[in-house]
C-alpha cells in the first residue's frame, strides 16, 4: 500500500518476494503529495522489472531496489517530474549522481513539488534551525573543519555551539573532504537535520555533500 509521508522519497523498497516481477510491488514508498498517481500508474505497466542494490537490506529485512518499465527508471522519472527529492538511503554512485543532476534540472526549471511547496527547496545554513527534526538540502560557506575522534566537524559560523554542524565520520567520508577542499567554499548537504550544539547533519555518504564553488 502507498503511504503518504512528510518525509520525501528516494528509493522503493522490495519485500521478500520482490524477486517474482508478478508480485511486484512496493512495501515502503514515501511519496508528495501527487505522486501516488503517477507510481500507481507506472506500477499497472507491463513488464515491469527491477534491480536491486547490492548488500543494502532494511531492518525489516527488505531490500532496496529500481523499478523499470522498459527503458524508464521509475526513480528517475519521479525525480524529474518534481514529485520526489533525493535523499538517502544510499543508491550506487552512478545513479545517485544521475539523480542528482535531474534534480537540480527540476529546482531550475520548478515542475511539480519545486513550484508548490516551497519548504522542501534549499535553506541557508544561519536557517538550519527552522528544519530541525526533518530531511533538508541547507546550503552555505563552510567557515572551517575541525578535527574530532569519531567526527570531523564542518563548521558554518563562529559559535561551534549555535552554528549549524556537518558532522563527517572519520573514515571512508572524512577523507573525501579534506579541510583544504572545503573550508572557503559554498556546500549544498542534506540529510537529517538534529539538534546538538545547534543544527546539525551527519552526512550519510559523500555524494550528499556538493561543492558548489566560491
Amino acid at each position: 500500500m502507498l503511504r503518504h509521508l512528510p518525509a520525501l522519497l528516494l528509493i522503493l523498497l522490495a519485500g521478500p518476494a520482490f524477486g517474482d516481477a508478478g508480485k511486484l510491488k512496493p512495501a515502503d514508498v514515501r511519496l508528495l503529495e501527487g505522486a501516488e498517481p503517477f507510481v500507481t500508474a507506472f506500477l499497472a505497466r507491463p513488464g515491469l522489472r527491477h534491480e536491486p542494490e547490492p548488500a543494502r537490506l532494511d531492518r525489516h529485512g527488505r531490500r532496496l531496489a529500481h523499478v523499470f518499465s522498459g527503458s524508464l527508471w521509475l526513480q528517475r522519472e519521479l525525480v524529474a517530474r518534481g514529485l520526489a527529492v533525493v535523499a538517502p538511503p544510499l543508491v550506487s554512485r552512478d545513479r545517485a549522481l544521475a539523480l542528482l543532476r535531474l534534480e537540480r534540472q527540476a529546482r531550475l526549471s520548478e515542475p511539480g513539488l519545486w513550484a508548490t511547496r516551497p519548504e522542501v527547496r534549499p535553506v541557508s545554513a544561519d536557517r538550519a534551525e527552522t528544519v530541525l527534526d526533518r530531511f533538508a538540502i541547507v546550503e552555505g560557506r563552510v567557515l572551517s573543519v575541525a578535527r574530532g575522534f569519531r567526527s570531523n566537524f564542518v563548521n558554518f559560523g563562529d559559535d561551534w555551539r549555535e552554528d549549524f554542524t556537518v558532522y563527517l565520520k572519520r573514515g571512508r567520508i572524512s577523507r573525501a573532504f579534506p579541510p583544504a577542499l572545503l573550508e572557503g567554499q559554498r556546500v549544498r548537504v542534506r540529510g537529517w537535520v538534529f539538534y546538538s550544539n545547534g543544527p546539525a547533519i551527519d552526512l550519510a555518504d559523500p555524494l550528499y555533500l556538493e561543492v558548489l564553488g566560491r
